[in-house]
């Protein structure tokens, strides 16, 4: 496995920055000096073992919680801080949940247009008709969600969330409820309208093939106290996060730390430099 290390990265327009971000469930700290940077129209890919705070850390970005200290910018504008803290409804964040929250008594078109009920029916019309077209799911507007496989209503999901033009896009675990002979097929489809649509995303996984097929950064939040970069390149898939990673997956101390990475070419087999920053 090889990186690909760009001197300018720096200077490229961040979509999303988190940075130094810390949060607390009253006495139990969550995550603590969280930072990642996804660049305008790039996949991220946010991995990690189950309770590491995953999870919290969309919820953090699409502001149904406050960070407790750090910063979140979208776009370059900041949405959260310790002094600020911009609505949900007003940062241009679109999410697709794990159990997806399509409304059972609604036609897939009605689904998608719900994300666009501020503009006229006949626009809406329109708009829909498109995304569906995006999805590859243009012969199925009349459709009711339970009509469909689960790869359609991952994609039904997606296509509501792209409608609403968001900046960001943020997806929990999107993969997990698909069987192993669709898992492949609909992560391609996924990440294949991702790029098309040019919306930077933010995919939280606990899969690395997930993340490695689809992502052009990968952020590991792990219980290891200290920020490295790199990982190990003989990943097995019966290996936890934390292994490959170069994390400790002790339970000492309090909060998780972010590993970022940058985008990987095909695996082999060796071990990578892990070092301190």
């Amino acid at each position: 496995m090889t990186f690909e290390h760009g001197d300018d990265r720096a200077t490229r327009a961040a979509g999303l920055e988190v940075r130094g971000v810390s949060f607390s469930y009253g006495p139990k700290c969550v995550l603590r000096d969280v930072s990642l940077r996804a660049e305008r129209g790039s996949i991220h890919g946010v991995m990690g073992p189950s309770g590491c705070g995953k999870s919290t850390l969309l919820r953090l970005i699409c502001g149904l919680e406050a960070v407790d200290a750090g910063v979140v910018r979208i776009a370059r504008a900041e949405v959260s801080s310790a002094a600020r803290h911009v609505a949900p409804a007003r940062r241009r964040v679109g999410v697709v949940f794990q159990d997806l929250a399509l409304f059972p008594h609604l036609t897939v078109e009605r689904n998608v247009g719900f994300a666009l009920r501020s503009i006229g029916r006949r626009a809406r019309r329109q708009a829909v008709a498109h995304w569906l077209d995006i999805v590859d799911l243009g012969g199925e507007g009349r459709a009711m969600p339970h009509a469909l496989s689960g790869g359609q209503q991952q994609r039904v999901a997606l296509a509501r969330a792209l409608a609403a033009e968001p900046e960001v896009l943020l997806m929990d675990e999107p993969f997990t409820a698909l069987d192993a002979s669709l898992r492949e097929q609909v992560r391609g489809r996924v990440c294949d309208v991702l790029r098309r649509a040019g919306v930077t995303s933010i995919i939280v996984t606990h899969d690395a093939h997930d993340a490695v097929a689809c992502a052009d950064d990968v952020t590991y939040l792990t219980p290891a106290g200290r920020v490295r970069e790199g990982v190990d390149r003989s990943y097995r898939s019966d290996q936890s996060v934390c292994g490959p990673c170069g994390g400790e997956s002790s339970d000492a101390g309090c909060g998780k730390v972010a590993i970022e990475m940058p985008r990987l070419t095909p695996i082999t087999t060796g071990t990578d430099q892990v070092r301190s920053r």
